[in-house]
């Protein structure tokens, strides 16, 4: 059985995608030693992998700028610039370069599983000639799609000035460990021999265009049995509706206030997550078919829920697509409003715009997806094309493959370097 590092960050949006694929592989016997940031200890832990902590923060760095960027777009004025994509990635390089360094020096994996957004793992694979595969939580990039340049990158573009300074930090990191620095520029754009799309290519843009080098495996999130959610659930006979706004920015007390004005003494069950910075007593008056928590258990309850009313985050896209949940999406940051638009465009759901939502666009939006027949058809057909990518399972095959591969050129080399011994 093999030893395999994957290489996580601290988001959830990232490890709840993986963690399904974590258990999948340790329970086929491999070892699995999973990297992230602490507070993902418990649910790694859970799966059977080996959890170690390193200093990754670039998704703190995310949930601040969305906050901010939220704020500034408000206003009409420009969030600052350390607050930019180039610099949030140089900052989670220099922050988890030694550590993983040191980590994988010694450990000497198999193979390694590598999230996108890290250059660190994906140099020292590359140092170290262990065979990589790349992941992408969200889109995935190619020649002809650019998830940075669809999104974040729109609002800051990098300049040569800011990616030659990028490029000395980078080269005195790899120096510093005797290792090969490669061109920031042209490593950010290369395509990985392997990559693991975490989403079906029917969702996925331009998704015709990806070839072979590209898995679309869609979710690997860990399965959750229904009943877990059952006592959350408003007591009565009517459609339940989840409401989470994910974990990135969910300090908006108006957009609560706006649901349980549409929804309150309705016949919607409600369930709705208002995150830990927020009291339950900012909202007023919670109606009878109203539960309200700071956290939801949203595997469990989406296999209840006849709508959801999401942020448009890709995992909680993909949880409720995977259950054939209709959405409303109002999205908060560039990739979440790709989301939307993918949604919106192909009868998912209807997207809304944050900066003009009202408590009646809301309700109409909800009336609307629930009503028409057309919008549960299109949901069931894209449930479909997700359970066919399917999952962890698929990723096994892909993972043991390309370990059956390496074992095979390593004996093979073996055989070439005994025979030329021999002359």
């Amino acid at each position: 059985m093999a030893t395999i590092a994957l290489i996580n960050i601290d988001m959830h949006g990232h490890v709840n995608p993986t963690l399904g694929l974590a258990a999948e592989l340790t329970r086929a016997g491999h070892k699995v030693h999973f990297f992230s940031a602490e507070d993902f200890r418990q649910p790694v832990s859970a799966t059977g992998a080996l959890f170690h902590a390193y200093p990754t923060a670039i998704g703190k760095a995310i949930a601040e700028t969305a906050q901010i960027q939220a704020v500034a777009d408000q206003s009409g004025r420009a969030a600052p610039k350390e607050m930019s994509p180039l610099k949030r990635g140089l900052d989670e390089f220099t922050a988890t370069f030694d550590p993983l360094c040191a980590a994988i020096s010694e450990l000497k994996p198999d193979v390694m599983l590598v999230d996108f957004v890290s250059l660190a793992a994906k140099i020292i694979a590359d140092n170290l000639k262990i065979p990589q595969i790349k992941f992408f939580t969200t889109y995935a990039t190619n020649e002809h799609y650019d998830l940075m340049a669809a999104s974040f990158a729109k609002r800051d573009p990098m300049t040569p000035e800011s990616l030659a300074a990028a490029q000395k930090i980078i080269d005195q990191e790899c120096h510093a460990w005797g290792m090969k620095s490669p061109n920031s520029v042209k490593s950010m754009r290369e395509i990985a021999d392997d990559n693991l799309v975490f989403l079906p290519r029917a969702l996925q843009p331009l998704g015709e265009t990806f070839d072979r080098r590209f898995h679309f495996v869609g979710p690997c999130f860990l399965p959750a049995p229904a009943g877990n959610a059952s006592a959350l659930i408003p007591p009565g006979e009517g459609p339940v509706m989840v409401i989470s706004l994910g974990s990135l920015f969910h300090e908006w007390p108006e957009f609560y206030r706006s649901c349980i004005e549409a929804f309150g003494e309705t016949s919607w069950r409600v369930v709705m997550s208002i995150g830990k910075h927020l009291n339950i007593s900012d909202l007023g008056m919670i109606p009878g078919n109203f539960k309200v928590l700071p956290h939801i258990p949203q595997v469990a309850l989406l296999q209840h829920a006849a709508i959801f009313i999401s942020h448009g985050g890709m995992n909680s896209t993909m949880e409720s697509l995977s259950y054939e949940v209709p959405l409303v999406v109002i999205p908060q940051i560039e990739e979440q409003m790709i989301t939307a638009r993918q949604v919106d465009s192909m009868g998912l759901g209807i997207a809304l715009d944050r900066p003009t939502l009202t408590t009646s666009s809301l309700a109409e939006a909800v009336n609307r997806v629930h009503n028409n027949p057309s919008f549960a058809k299109n949901v069931s057909t894209m449930a479909a094309a997700i359970a066919e990518a399917g999952g962890p399972k698929s990723v096994l095959r892909i993972v043991e493959n390309i370990i059956s591969s390496k074992s095979e050129n390593v004996c093979a080399e073996e055989a070439q370097n005994s025979k030329e011994f021999g002359r």
